[in-house]
């Protein structure tokens, strides 16, 4: 009741090696079966199918939707303990227990329904953010159209909020406080070996951080940039239900950077 559309997804890893056609597939569909080496890792890992309802890599179908309908989205995890997904909505927020959010948690043999309104017209992912997942297969899409059922959109009343933000790159030594680093380094004297951390940490990935600056209210805040992790701290921006909000960006980096927003129409 109250609800105009429903969805069920079922996320799961079917293992296609337990198939009791796994056999007659190797002699339908290989050259020599007699080379198939069933035990192969590479071999075993390719038959196991990263699915939602079945589906993968975005074939699922029947996702579609108007903006602003009531949509109830049935979430089931089914499987072994590889199953442990962390399903994402790109484009539009949920509403889980009454908590806004743009994903969850879903582990085997458990469940859970999570409410969308959604307020942006295009066609959107619904993936499993665990790797493994994401790249064999279990990343699909929905599509949200304008029916003859939107409202027209309402005149804005709020503030106009503008907020000015810029990414710069700076050097951050690991090492500010080196009063350890006389015994780490076997040195006896402080100036030294202030040197020498210093010179060993600059070889160190995450040596360059980039820090976030807030230009409006004075306060700054650290990206640190990883070889393999990027760990991003935002300035927090303030607005109300009905505000207009301006982000004016900057990037002062060497590097390309973007912001999003995200659960928000643009």
């Amino acid at each position: 009741k109250g609800i105009d559309r429903e969805f069920y997804l079922l996320f799961s890893i079917f293992d296609e090696n337990d198939s009791w056609y796994l056999k007659k597939n190797i002699e339908a569909f290989t050259g020599d079966p007699s080379k198939v080496d069933e035990n192969n890792a590479d071999f075993m890992e390719s038959n196991k199918m990263h699915a939602v309802n079945g589906y993968l890599y975005g074939n699922l179908p029947g996702l579609t939707m108007c903006k602003n309908d009531r949509v109830s989205w049935h979430l089931i995890g089914l499987g072994s303990h590889y199953d442990m997904h962390g399903v994402h909505f790109q484009g539009n927020t949920i509403d889980l227990r009454g908590t806004t959010r743009d994903g969850l948690a879903l582990f085997p043999h458990l469940s859970g329904t999570a409410l969308m309104q959604p307020d942006r017209v295009g066609t959107f992912k619904v993936v499993c953010r665990t790797f493994d997942h994401f790249v064999g297969g279990m990343k699909h899409l929905y599509e949200v159209s304008s029916c003859h059922n939107t409202p027209q959109a309402q005149q804005q009343r709020g503030a106009m909020r503008i907020y000015y933000i810029a990414a710069e790159e700076v050097e951050w030594d690991y090492a500010s406080n080196k009063s350890s680093a006389p015994k780490i380094y076997n040195i006896s004297s402080y100036e030294e070996s202030e040197s020498i951390a210093f010179q060993k940490l600059r070889h160190f990935p995450g040596f360059l951080r980039c820090k976030i600056r807030n230009t409006d209210a004075h306060s700054r805040l650290s990206m640190l940039l990883n070889t393999t992790y990027l760990i991003a701290e935002w300035p927090l921006l303030h607005a109300e239900v009905g505000d207009s909000v301006l982000i004016v960006f900057k990037n002062k980096a060497s590097r390309p950077y973007s912001i999003s927003a995200h659960g928000i129409e643009e």
